[in-house]
């Protein structure tokens, strides 16, 4: 019944106020109904509030990095293996490291690997391993803090770290909030190094490409939702570019302390798909599949999740994350 008390105040409140100021001030509408979820990182964040992990969101876009005070570790549990990252924010300005990208997870870029290496991969479910470090920083330019605005504005920066070519390839972000939507924009500059199995045949080689993000977010109390799309163009020669194009759509419900999230991926690429029953591949432009995540936080200090399809191999995952 006290749910359904606070639904009714919220949308009561949000008939009455006519400006923009007031209609679509999220801030408002957590001050005047002392909404706990407000308090939440993931929900604070400028854009992709609705993804599930803050691995995930910021590695998309740097400027997702949610700049509250606070120091956050983050780690993704799947067979064994740990996926770490750790975010922290000054009120002003926030940042992020981790020690592995998440590419080919289901809220990440798909992988650059050559076709043997996907293939046995795949057959052996077998996850993607990261070549690369990602850090990043995030600085809130207008409208955060204690400015009770309808707009803010967020930039960050992200770069990556190749462990093999030693190389540092950067990438910018912006987010911007007007009042319940957000848009956010990204670009980043990486590469994926082949690593020959006889070198003297096939020299190892050195691969770069280019990503574009935008995404498109709405989130209201209780409900968020986001749009993603990611454009990669891969340097193949000097003559041939190849354009790969992944959309995602997620939508997040708070409800009390649970988050319960839904996803879909849309996959135009060249690499084949791959079915886990049949254990056979088939060369189809677009590949889809769905994800499903049940998180619960504990005084909004301890986040435990169970994830399904994270890593695109039709896993199970835990997330954990803790906030100080």
């Amino acid at each position: 019944m006290k749910f359904f008390i606070t639904q009714f105040r919220v949308i009561f409140l949000m008939f009455l106020c006519t400006s923009l100021d007031c209609y679509a001030d999220l801030d408002l509408l957590c001050e005047k109904l002392k909404l706990e979820l407000c308090s939440r990182r993931n929900y604070s964040r400028r854009s992709n509030a609705s993804m599930p992990t803050e691995q995930s969101a910021f590695r998309m876009n740097p400027s997702a990095i949610p700049t509250d005070k606070g120091l956050g570790i983050e780690t993704i549990i799947d067979d064994g293996d740990y996926n770490f990252g750790l975010v922290t924010g000054t009120g002003k300005v926030g940042a992020a490291v981790g020690p592995n990208s998440v590419d080919d997870s289901f809220f990440g870029n798909m992988a650059i690997e050559a076709d043997a290496e996907y293939r046995t991969r795949m057959l052996a479910e077998k996850k993607y391993k990261s070549q690369k470090t990602v850090v990043a920083g995030a600085v809130n330019l207008y409208g955060g803090g204690a400015n009770k605005k309808p707009i803010k504005v967020n930039l960050g920066l992200a770069g990556r770290y190749n462990k093999y070519t030693k190389n540092f390839r950067t990438g910018l972000g912006g987010a911007l909030e007007l009042g319940i939507f957000s848009v956010g924009y990204s670009k980043y500059k990486d590469e994926y190094y082949y690593l020959s199995p006889d070198p003297n045949v096939t020299p190892n080689t050195i691969y770069p490409y280019e990503a574009t993000v935008t995404t498109f977010g709405m989130k209201v109390p209780y409900f968020a939702i986001d749009y993603s799309q990611v454009k990669n163009k891969l340097n193949v020669t000097a003559t041939t570019d190849l354009e790969t194009t992944i959309k995602l759509l997620s939508g997040t419900l708070f409800w009390r302390s649970w988050m319960f999230t839904y996803a879909t991926r849309t996959e135009d690429s060249y690499r084949p798909q791959y079915d886990f029953e049949t254990k056979q591949f088939t060369y189809v432009r677009q590949k889809s599949q769905s994800f499903l995540g049940l998180q619960y936080a504990h005084k909004n200090k301890l986040v435990l999740g169970v994830f399904h399809n994270y890593y695109l191999l039709e896993d199970y995952s835990i997330g954990i994350t803790w906030f100080l």
